[in-house]
């Protein structure tokens, strides 16, 4: 995968955002691309998760919100609030799942997101998936979070 993967996940993601969410700040690489409004601790982000991670031992993306402050309380206490309004977004987002990060930060940081298969990490079909995908999180969850 490279750069250009996210550079296309970005361009495409402000497009199906429209302007009253596209003001956000970001970070791209080869392997992510986060963003955020305001408070970067609590974030969207679509990234590879490596085969060692991944569920069923394949390399994945992973897309969601990521919430990853420094303290468990306050990424359990955002993930309990968001869970709580599980109604508003359940319905736009069915396939995402609450609960610890994935890989060696999980003691902390906290997510409600969910998995895509990555079979061909260079298909620009795969990349026009991961920005629709992380769109429906920023439309579904920044109003709340916001909140």
């Amino acid at each position: 995968m490279t750069r250009r993967f996210f550079d296309q996940v970005d361009d495409e993601l402000r497009g199906l955002l429209g302007p009253a969410l596209r003001d956000f700040e970001s970070v791209r690489s080869g392997s992510l691309m986060k963003l955020w409004y305001g408070y970067p601790d609590a974030h969207f982000e679509a990234q590879v998760v490596s085969a060692r991670w991944g569920p069923g031992g394949k390399p994945v993306v992973e897309v969601g919100l990521h919430l990853e402050s420094s303290s468990p309380k306050r990424n359990d206490a955002v993930l309990e609030t968001l869970e709580r309004k599980r109604t508003n977004w359940s319905k736009k987002l069915p396939e995402a799942e609450a609960g610890n990060a994935i890989g060696p930060r999980s003691a902390t940081w906290r997510r409600l997101s969910e998995v895509i298969e990555a079979p061909d990490l260079d298909d620009p079909e795969l990349a026009s998936e991961v920005a629709e995908r992380l769109s429906l999180y920023v439309k579904a969850l920044e109003p709340l979070l916001r909140a």
